[in-house]
Order: structure tokens, then C-alpha cells, then sequence
């Protein structure tokens, strides 16, 4: 499984990686600090799992969303994000993302979530 963490922090990426690395579940991590490079990401390599922010210098979060609708991209997408307005919860669901957490009260569900998903992945036979 492949998980690309899109954060313009790094320490928020290091932080991330290092909580799914302790789960000794063989999961691959690769990060990206800007929408350009993720969308970048997205469209070079197959991406299982999209750990997205909302906020960019280079853009939004919700334009990465955007760009999935007419990719060939189909990742799992978690919005981790401080952005925590309803609009932008909505706005996230609506182009397709399928979980939107709170960056400061919910980070640790995010790796349960990706282990709940490779465990689901692994089951399924489809790894």
C-alpha cells in the first residue's frame, strides 16, 4: 500500500510517517509540500491512500480534489486539515473526499484509518 501525505509541513509529514512507521504495517510513504507536486505525484505512481491538507502556498487542497474527478487517480482520501469551516468540510466531501478530520484533535485516526485499510486491502485478496 502507498500513502502520500500532501502537507506543506514538514514536520507534519515527518510526524505522520513516523506514527504509520510504529505500526509495523508494511505500508510505503511518500510526501509531497505544495498541490503541484502532489497532483504531480498522483499522476506518476499509484497512490492507495491521499492524506490531504487544504491549505498550499501554491493552491488548495480542494483544487488537488478537483483535479481527482477528471484523473485516473482513484486514492482513499483523508482532508487532515486546521481549515475546519463547514464550507470547506462540505465543499471536501462533495469532490470526493472520503473522510475530513480535524488536524489537531483527530491525527491519530488518520493512521487508524490507514491501517483499518490495509488490513481490509490484505483480507480482500486484493494484495
Amino acid at each position: 500500500m502507498t500513502v502520500l501525505i500532501a502537507d506543506d509541513s514538514a514536520l507534519i509529514r515527518d510526524n505522520l510517517s513516523k506514527l504509520i512507521g510504529r505500526t509495523r504495517v508494511d505500508i510505503r510513504i511518500k510526501g509531497t509540500a505544495d498541490v503541484e507536486s502532489t497532483i504531480g505525484e498522483l499522476d506518476s505512481a499509484p497512490v492507495d491512500v491521499l492524506i490531504l491538507d487544504i491549505q498550499f502556498p501554491d493552491g488548495s487542497g480542494l483544487d488537488v480534489l478537483e483535479y481527482l474527478r477528471i484523473s485516473k487517480a482513484t486514492p482513499f482520501v483523508m482532508v487532515l486539515t486546521n481549515l475546519l469551516s463547514k464550507r470547506v468540510r462540505e465543499k471536501s466531501l462533495e469532490l470526493g473526499a472520503d473522510l475530513f478530520f480535524d488536524k489537531t484533535e483527530e491525527y491519530e485516526r488518520v493512521v487508524e484509518e490507514i491501517v483499518r485499510l490495509k488490513y481490509k486491502k490484505f483480507v480482500h485478496g486484493k494484495e
